[in-house]
């Protein structure tokens, strides 16, 4: 049976059936933020908002541009075409593998049947080949679906939206999060029904570790940096600065207030990446902002710690204490050594498989680069890496409309920060949806310009002309 917030979804689901697709596209987006949140039970497999709100994210694609608009994002000259790729091999894997290969090699599994500390255990079937497996096809729809609606007028303008009002949503459960856990409230564990270990509520230096609807404070910076960066990205771009500016500096805040070494890590690594960003091709006025961003940045910094370090010396040290337990000195915590231990046993097991893999869901590691070697194999690496490929580096041609192309380049940088912290902290393959909502965006705009399409009378519905293919 649905719980309550399955209930909740399933209506909801029933009512962007009959309404505008944009109500699907912001109803996966604010989903998504639920990754706690248990909506239906299936033995021991738990289903997330985002996950049952999928079958009518696809019901509304299909009803919109029928298969051939769902099919048409696997065609061989598209990003599509290699995630189908993987995912095949990824099931077939989950399947196979850890019986054709049972007991060749030591694992640290995925299995909801073991509890406490994850020890070392023959290679063998496990319950997370199942979730993961499923997880896969999962994110494999939403992006076909996206793919399909991104062909429809005002499909970019309604992604952005939504992804502001995800945002909007996120920032608020973590000043909620933070300011109830100084009151000595715990209101946030209404919404966090599912059965992980719930790690909110602890502290680090006297400040509260952010987790937001999050089970610990890295998933909770894990989700957070991408819409970040999105929402810096259409700041630069010029699209809806006044609500893209407020947004960032919100997240960019919280992620600094959340003690998290993923955050402040990726941070740090995605700035180096926005070093090398032209945004002044997508939007002339975007070199300006960004120019004027590190100027700020920079005067900013060296004056709080000029002043810091001259009038502030305690806090001063305190900082520097800080930094040194949530980053410098992470990997020689008992955490850092077991995370580690997972990475150093993935790579063994990548070689005791001659790069074959153990199957998708086999093991747990703590970066996404050591999950796909280890769980898919040389094939995998090659599949991905081209779907990555094809979807962040393809030319974009300056016919589309500077809406498209604005949150093209947005939803590129989103995924470039999402594959930045799961590669620092990721366990499993399993990116969550939004993540494959901006590789939809990133990757629909091709190098070829749009056809155009005459306009329609001025009495034409709404509902008829987004069913026009373009332009968009």
């Amino acid at each position: 049976m649905p719980s309550i917030y399955g209930i909740v979804v399933i209506l909801i689901g029933l009512l962007v059936l009959y309404t505008s697709f944009r109500g699907a596209i912001y109803a996966m987006a604010v989903f998504s933020l639920f990754a706690c949140t248990l909506a239906l039970g299936l033995g021991s497999i738990g289903i997330m908002p985002a996950q049952l709100f999928l079958i009518f994210f696809a019901l509304r694609a299909f009803n919109l541009s029928g298969g051939r608009g769902i099919t048409d994002a696997f065609a061989m000259d598209k990003a599509g075409f290699w995630l189908l790729c993987t995912t095949l091999w990824g099931v077939a894997g989950a399947v196979i593998l850890p019986r054709l290969l049972q007991g060749s090699t030591l694992v640290f599994p995925v299995d909801r049947g073991i509890t406490g500390v994850a020890m070392l255990q023959p290679l063998g079937p496990v319950s997370g080949n199942l979730s993961q497996a499923i997880y896969c096809v999962g994110d494999l729809a939403v992006y076909a679906c996206m793919v399909a609606f991104l062909k429809y007028r005002g499909a970019y303008r309604a992604l952005a939206s939504g992804i502001f009002l995800l945002t909007c949503l996120d920032v608020s459960a973590g000043v909620i999060d933070f300011v109830t856990h100084a009151a000595g409230l715990d209101v946030m564990s209404v919404i966090k029904t599912a059965s992980y270990a719930d790690l909110s509520g602890e502290e680090l230096g006297g400040l509260v570790r952010i987790t937001g609807t999050f089970a610990e404070t890295s998933a909770f910076s894990s989700f957070t940096l991408p819409l970040f960066v999105f929402c810096l990205n259409l700041w630069l771009l010029g699209y809806r600065p006044k609500m893209a500016g407020l947004l960032a500096i919100a997240t960019g805040t919280l992620l600094l207030m959340s003690t998290s070494g993923t955050a402040y890590v990726g941070l740090a690594a995605y700035m180096g990446v926005q070093v090398f960003s032209r945004p002044g091709r997508v939007s002339p006025g975007a070199l300006e902002r960004q120019q004027r961003m590190w100027i700020i940045a920079a005067c900013a910094g060296v004056l709080g710690t000029l002043y810091v370090l001259l009038f502030m010396p305690g806090v001063a040290k305190a900082l520097t204490d800080f930094v040194d337990t949530t980053v410098m000195s992470k990997a020689d915590s008992s955490s850092g050594i077991e995370r580690m231990s997972w990475n150093t046993q993935g790579v063994t097991n990548f070689l005791d498989t001659y790069g074959i893999g153990v199957g998708l869901g086999s093991i747990r590691a703590s970066s996404f680069v050591v999950v796909v070697l280890a769980n898919l194999g040389a094939v995998g690496v090659i599949c991905y890496g081209m779907f990555l490929a094809r979807t962040l580096l393809s030319p974009v041609s300056t016919h589309y409309p500077p809406t498209e192309r604005a949150v093209c380049h947005a939803a590129r940088h989103g995924m470039i920060a999402t594959l930045i912290v799961a590669s620092l902290a990721a366990g499993v393959f399993e990116l969550g949806s939004t993540f494959y909502l901006f590789a939809a965006a990133a990757g629909a705009l091709s190098q070829r310009a749009p056809r155009r399409v005459p306009r329609r009378p001025g009495w034409v519905t709404q509902h008829v002309q987004e069913r026009i293919p373009g332009p968009r």
